[in-house]
């Protein structure tokens, strides 16, 4: 283990009720919930002064998440776990990104004065339907009659 800590009960409120979910009591000892808090607090550092020393073999001092994955190597349910909470982390800031740039909606005043939703997608789909010429029927006609022929030449020799 690593050498002492020395701010104490980093995770006590977290580590008591986690002690509850995994069948403890309420109100765990505080005892319990204290040697508990302080392996995870120790378990923690170890993996990050161990993340650090991989960073300082390929001479830099910062640490990346590549660092946290060659350290958790050997243990597969942990870098399991640890490359499925990056990708969630991947997907929540791509999904805060498309809310927050609002992208294809516009908030528009009516006459009234009521607020409502403007999706210009919509539109652009309308002017794509009504834009449909004859030769773009023809050549999507043209593409289904191969379709068509090869259907009746396999029914015939059933």
């Amino acid at each position: 283990m690593s050498r002492r800590l020395k701010k104490a009960h980093l995770f006590s409120k977290d580590v008591a009720a986690l002690m509850y979910a995994y069948g403890d009591a309420p109100q765990p000892l505080p005892e319990s919930v204290q040697c508990v808090d302080e392996l995870v607090s120790a378990y923690l550092v170890d993996i990050c002064m161990s993340a650090y020393k991989t960073a300082q073999t390929v001479h830099r001092n910062k640490i990346k998440v590549e660092d946290f994955k060659f350290v958790l190597r050997n243990d597969a349910v942990k870098l399991g776990r640890a490359n499925e909470l990056i990708k969630l982390n991947k997907i929540i800031t791509e999904s805060k990104k498309l809310f927050n740039s609002s992208e294809g909606k516009s908030l528009k005043r009516g006459r009234n004065g009521e607020a409502r939703f403007h999706d210009d997608d919509a539109n652009d789909e309308a002017e794509d339907t009504q834009g449909n010429l004859p030769q773009d029927n023809e050549k999507s006609r043209k593409q289904k009659e191969p379709a068509r022929k090869k259907k009746k030449k396999g029914n015939a020799g059933d």
